[in-house]
């Protein structure tokens, strides 16, 4: 009969096996199980837009932006001013990230209806996502916003801006609690960062909601979030960000590992009044010998 073993080996097997269970088997069941991460049961939890997969063929300019050499100019382009909101995860607060100039000439697109994606099929589903769309071709104004949206993240090798789409929210527009990421890295690529720029808000409502932060300290910060709401309320809870026109929030949706901040699960509240229309920038890293699963 095989003796039980010592406390001190089983202590040693403990000492071996947790540093190997964070750091090896955890980002690995991630990467290939993200269904096993906490989603507060909401079965749409990436934000696709038209996200083909997780490994993509870099040259496809229909999902990225890829810098062409095709000239342009900036003649709009001004300062701004940034605060950091977060380390862990990076979330940063930018106020006049676009332009009014910039703003306005984005704001005449032609919508259709936004879609869910549930990591196997898209639809439209109002109860989920009640919004319309654009696909913004890429003219100087894009370019440009392109362009410092590389340089605001230091122009990170094998980060590629997405395509921009706007998102107009009418009265009673929402989009329920979600991640921009799809847990997908180890297959081939994800989305590293997201741009939220506020192009209008002549609305009343309309928040973006993240839960799972907490409200950071500093009567500043009223300003740019909603202090007066009712963090008891699961609702309410969290911290959100007003919709103020041209201004922008910031954050890095994945850990150094590729695994993804549960803490960025975030939702755009109804608007009670009037119309916001919001911009995404997202940026995918998808290193160079991640081969396309294509």
């Amino acid at each position: 009969m095989a003796s039980i073993p010592k406390i001190s080996t089983l202590i040693t097997w403990a000492l071996y096996f947790i540093p190997i269970y964070l750091f090896v088997i955890d980002p690995l069941l991630r990467g290939f199980f993200p269904s096993l991460l906490p989603t507060d049961t909401d079965e749409d939890l990436f934000d696709e837009s038209g996200a083909p997969g997780p490994g993509i063929n870099l040259t496809d300019d229909s999902f990225i932006s890829p810098e062409d050499g095709v000239p342009f100019t900036c003649p709009d382009a001004e300062g701004y001013r940034v605060h950091l909101l977060s380390r862990a995860p990076l979330i940063m607060y930018i106020e006049n990230f676009v332009s009014e100039n910039e703003a306005n000439r984005i704001l005449d697109m032609r919508y259709t209806p936004s879609i869910v994606y549930d990591g196997q099929t898209e639809r439209v589903d109002p109860s989920k996502r009640l919004s319309d769309r654009a696909l913004l071709p890429r003219d100087d104004t894009v370019r440009c916003l392109e362009d410092r949206a590389r340089a605001f993240q230091g122009w990170r090798p094998n980060l590629y801006i997405e395509r921009m789409w706007a998102q107009r929210y009418n009265t009673s527009g929402h989009y329920r609690h979600h991640y921009d990421w799809a847990g997908s890295l180890a297959r081939g690529g994800d989305r590293l960062s997201t741009f939220m720029v506020y192009l209008d808000a002549d609305c009343e409502g309309g928040g973006t909601n993240f839960p799972r932060l907490k409200m950071p300290a500093g009567k500043g910060w009223c300003r740019f979030l909603e202090c007066d709401q009712d963090t008891t309320d699961k609702e309410t809870e969290g911290i959100t960000f007003k919709p103020i026109k041209g201004n922008a929030v910031f954050w890095e949706n994945l850990r150094a590992d590729g695994t993804g901040y549960p803490e960025t699960w975030h939702a755009g509240f109804p608007v009670t009044k009037g119309t916001k229309v919001g911009l995404n920038i997202w940026s995918w890293y998808q290193p160079k010998w991640k081969k396309p699963l294509r």
